[in-house]
């Protein structure tokens, strides 16, 4: 259980909403997958219900979360970047760099997209949140 410093000048609710984007960006919490109850949030921080919820809206105001109604808050999958081959174009995955990965803000085990295009020019992506589309 992470510590929740009530005397902070971060709000409290803040302080929650950190750790579970923590969480979702170390892949602890899965795209497309739900977030724990509200109930296991409030045992798990410590904290009232008002205090979780205000936490789950700043994460959706972030475009992190969505809730719907009746069944959860759900962790959003990333933008998707779609890359169109070009002639003379590579494209390839590969473990990111230590660089890579935090720039990124890879979770762990998440590979790299690069496309190396003829001009020289090299883009590279999270592979989870990348896709080629050939046309």
């Amino acid at each position: 259980m992470r510590e929740i410093d009530h005397d902070a000048e971060t709000p409290v609710y803040r302080q929650v909403a950190d750790t579970i984007r923590r969480d979702i960006q170390t892949g602890q919490f899965q795209p497309r997958r739900p977030l724990p109850s509200e109930i296991h949030l409030q045992q798990r921080f410590g904290v009232a219900r008002d205090t979780v919820r205000k936490a789950i809206s700043h994460l959706a105001s972030l475009g992190l979360v969505r809730t719907v109604p009746g069944r959860g808050t759900f962790v959003r999958a990333p933008e998707v970047t779609v890359i169109a081959p070009e002639p003379g174009m590579r494209i390839f995955t590969r473990p990111p760099t230590d660089a890579e990965g935090a720039e990124l803000g890879l979770g762990e085990g998440v590979w790299v997209l690069v496309a190396e295009r003829a001009d020289g020019g090299v883009e590279v992506l999270p592979g989870d949140a990348a896709e080629i589309r050939l046309e």
